[in-house]
């Protein structure tokens, strides 16, 4: 029996459909849901939960857009590396789901309105965005990267911060030293557990190269350092019992899986580790200061 061609306009839209999937998936959306959580827990925080809704639905959108735009153009440099890459070759761009071009307009885009958002917002959160963006874009994939993504990945925060309390205080150093110590751990046991990967790719940087020994001791280091600013933000920023009990519960945890890395350092223990350090801790911690603040009253 001869088959049966779709019907037009089924045929029409499955391309239609998985054209505008790559447009959104070319932006990490986990990612990008994790740093604007960041940015929006911040807001409430920064105003004692009662912002204004104008200028928090503003300043929300600004850190969602700055943030996925931020991860598509970072997409874009690396898309040499992914499609080496087994882990990375089936994203939009090395699968050829996407465009190059269509990609760097999109993403330009959505930062461009960021920014312009941001502006309007207070000048130092413009600030702020356009330094978190020059970090994510330049010196890819060499031993600065890490640095430069830990001021990156502090841009929503700062963003959302200044954009209510244009003043630097402790609390607003803390809530920066936590996610830049956090943004190492991240990416170094992703690294390590994916090592091989990384080195068939061309990608030979630290902890790749002779940091692999050394590595693992340095992650359960800044794991104990992360624990340490959980406890300096319950303290200096009068959280209660909810925050101190689950960011410490993870912060424990995170601890201990980079331990047993740290003893015995193979790519399951350091795969674990990179899953632990992301929605299981700091989307926690993000989450549990507004909710204790709430609770508390």
């Amino acid at each position: 029996m001869p088959t049966l061609a779709p019907a037009p306009a089924e045929a029409q839209r499955i391309p239609l459909l998985r054209r505008a999937m790559a447009y959104i998936q070319v932006l990490k959306p986990r990612e990008t849901l994790l740093l604007s959580l960041m940015g929006w827990m911040t807001a409430l925080v920064a105003t004692g939960l009662h912002p204004s809704l104008g200028r928090f639905l503003l300043a929300g959108t600004a850190v969602l857009l700055g943030s996925a735009g931020a991860n598509g153009l970072t997409n874009c440099l690396d898309r040499g590396v992914d499609a080496r890459m087994r882990r990375t070759r089936g994203r939009v761009l090395p699968a050829g789901l996407l465009g190059p071009a269509q990609a760097w307009v999109w993403c330009a885009g959505l930062t461009a309105t960021a920014l312009g958002m941001a502006w309007a917002l207070h000048p130092w959160a413009f600030g702020a965005g356009a330094l978190a963006l020059a970090c994510s874009l330049v010196a890819r994939k060499t031993w600065a990267t890490h640095f430069l993504g830990a001021v990156s990945s502090c841009g929503p925060v700062w963003v959302a911060w200044f954009a209510f309390r244009p003043e630097v205080t402790p609390l607003f150093g803390l809530l920066s030293l936590l996610v830049a110590l956090w943004v190492p751990l991240h990416v170094w046991t992703l690294m390590l557990a994916y090592r091989e990967d990384y080195l068939r790719a061309g990608v030979n940087i630290f902890p790749l190269d002779k940091g692999q020994r050394v590595a693992p001791w340095l992650c359960f280091a800044l794991a104990v350092g992360l624990l340490v600013v959980v406890g300096a933000l319950a303290w200096i920023g009068g959280f209660g019992p909810l925050f101190g009990a689950s960011a410490g519960a993870v912060g424990l945890l995170l601890c201990l899986a980079c331990w047993r890395m740290a003893r015995s350092p193979t790519p399951a223990l350091a795969i674990r580790s990179f899953r632990l350090t992301a929605y299981p801790f700091l989307g926690v911690v993000f989450l549990a200061m507004p909710l204790d603040r709430w609770i508390g009253g």
